[in-house]
């Protein structure tokens, strides 16, 4: 993927809503990580929360039946690297995370935005995408790319994907 494509309503409205509800959900399980884009990173601002779908060649949660459809369907995936689904959490400021790239080799990556709120992916290049409640974007992830928190919602939630 040579350019960044953004589409709204990217999910038909009763499948989003479906895996929106699933993880605002207080049964849905996350990992606090303490650096966000680079490892070795010593900001104490720096934290987000994760929830691994697949990583490691494998399957790590029984959410990725779920989202079944929206890879094979809607991305039309043929192999997947990583999936994760992550929050970020309002902090009562607005922090931009450090540039970095999802891995050095080129590949697809798809942001899916779960809410709208003053959080985006930024890149290197100035751009900006605003998360915008399903809304994706689809762009190379060695493309330097940063996220962010948001101050006008509890929390960012977005469901990242790597993949060929």
């Amino acid at each position: 993927m040579n350019t960044m494509k953004v589409i709204d309503e990217f999910l038909p409205r009763d499948y989003f809503e479906h895996l929106k509800n699933c993880v605002f959900s207080t049964q849905f399980p996350w990992i606090f990580c303490n650096e966000v884009a680079n490892l070795g990173e010593m900001n104490d601002d720096h934290f987000f929360f994760t929830h691994r779908l697949y990583d490691r060649f494998e399957p790590q949660s029984s959410f990725m039946n779920e989202i079944d459809d929206l890879l094979v369907k809607h991305l039309n995936i043929k192999s997947l690297i990583r999936a994760r689904v992550n929050l970020y959490p309002n902090i009562g400021k607005f922090i931009e995370h450090d540039l970095h790239e999802d891995y050095k080799y080129p590949h697809n990556t798809a942001v899916l935005y779960f809410n709208t709120c003053d959080g985006y992916t930024g890149f290197e290049d100035g751009t900006k995408v605003e998360s915008v409640e399903n809304r994706v974007v689809l762009f190379d992830g060695s493309t330097p790319h940063r996220s962010t928190t948001c101050t006008d919602q509890k929390v960012r939630i977005v469901l990242s994907v790597s993949y060929f």
